[in-house]
């Protein structure tokens, strides 16, 4: 490979990688010290980027084509990735906020937490739900502490963590708790409503992200296929320059909008 096309990849592989980079720090960072080991996963921006790469240097394309397709791989995967991954969260926090209403209702007549568990899980549905009947199953073969422990561990929210908190707290101490899990159901309420209003307003809009990198890139390929002087000009040293430069001030410009908004969604690559 020539000088300039090291130069191409060099530039290329920066744009990834500033498109890649956790929102919130580094997987190493991030990662806890103690406890047990998460498995790594690969985010599906490599294999995205990587497929694009690969598709331009089949069609005998230089390395600056590979690299522009790879870098709006990236940005249309991440796109997706933020909507699914706002989708997730919408169903958590509206499942973790059923269930913070159900479970109110019940520790006002229940005599224990996990007879108010065991009462208020066949209530909420979706995954929640099915973290909660397990929760009640897990009250009654291995005691609240645990049940409590592995209920936050399937769900990933905060809120209900602090509600698995209260129950095992509850569980201990005994008395009346139907007070602070009412301020829990506000809390989760909120929650889940902060989660409609982002989804509805920014995480919809990333599929039309996507579409128009797309639809550059259909406009190019498309002016490349019924010109033959301009397929073969973008085909070229100086095409492909100029298509990695498009490419580059589009990731630019997507960054700003993507990385927050991947960050408001829980988006870490491990959701």
């Amino acid at each position: 490979m020539s000088t300039s096309g090291w130069i191409i990849c060099a530039g290329g592989s920066l744009v990834l990688a500033i498109m890649l980079w956790p929102a919130d720090g580094t997987r190493w960072s991030l990662r806890a010290r103690a406890g047990r080991r998460r498995r790594a996963r690969i985010p599906a921006e490599l294999p995205a980027a990587a497929a694009a790469g690969s598709a331009m240097i089949a069609l005998d394309l230089a390395a600056g084509h590979a690299a522009a397709a790879a870098i709006g791989a990236v940005v249309c995967t991440s796109a997706t990735k933020v909507l699914v991954s706002s989708r997730r969260r919408v169903a958590t926090a509206e499942g973790v906020a059923r269930f913070a209403s159900v479970l109110a209702n019940q520790a006002a007549v229940a005599v224990t937490a996990s007879d108010a568990v065991a009462r208020a899980a066949p209530l909420v549905s979706g995954p929640v739900g099915a973290a909660a009947v397990a929760m009640a199953a897990d009250c009654e073969s291995l005691g609240v502490d645990i049940a409590a422990e592995r209920f936050a561990a399937r769900v990933p929210s905060a809120v209900a963590a602090s509600l698995a908190d209260l129950v095992a707290v509850s569980a201990e101490g005994g008395g009346r708790w139907a007070e602070t899990v009412t301020v829990l159901e506000a809390e989760a309420s909120q929650t889940a409503a902060t989660a409609r209003l982002f989804h509805g307003r920014v995480a919809v809009a990333m599929p039309t992200l996507a579409l128009v990198v797309l639809l550059g890139a259909g406009l190019v390929a498309g002016a490349g296929q019924v010109a033959t002087d301009v397929g073969a000009w973008l085909a070229g040293a100086q095409g492909a320059a100029l298509l990695l430069a498009g490419a580059i001030v589009m990731a630019a410009l997507s960054t700003r909008v993507l990385l927050p908004a991947r960050s408001a969604a829980g988006h870490k690559g491990l959701q």
